[in-house]
């Protein structure tokens, strides 16, 4: 397992333990902002390889399964900027709809992204 690899699920986790604190209604801005630490953590792990940091970079080329990873993975970001904006907003119900939204859509990026990285070096 690469180290990209760890850095996106320990992303995915801190995403998961701010979900959870904002369904069961504690402490919901730090909730936000647990989710908000795992959102930079995956954005800052996918952006930062491009411009030449190889120590992150998983060099492994590309195929039908990470592009659309990559597609779902913006479409994630683009998400989480929204239930923010509606959760500034003060409509909890959508947030929380949203949020389960992002959680089943981040899955599905991430196994899309396992697989796709599997099928180019298994």
């Amino acid at each position: 397992m690469s180290p990209y690899d760890l850095l996106y699920i320990l992303a995915y986790i801190f995403f998961l333990c701010g979900a959870a604190l904002a369904c069961h209604g504690v402490r919901q801005k730090e909730a936000l902002w647990i989710m908000g630490g795992g959102m930079l953590i995956n954005f800052f792990g996918t952006v930062i390889p491009n411009p030449g940091f190889q120590s992150l970079a998983i060099g492994i080329g590309s195929n039908a399964a990470i592009v659309w990873a990559i597609a779902l993975g913006v479409a994630v970001w683009a998400g989480f900027l929204a239930a923010v904006f509606v959760r500034l907003m003060g409509r909890k119900e959508l947030f929380f709809w949203l949020i389960v939204c992002i959680k089943i859509s981040w899955l599905a990026d991430l196994i899309l992204f396992i697989y796709g990285v599997y099928a180019l070096t298994g």
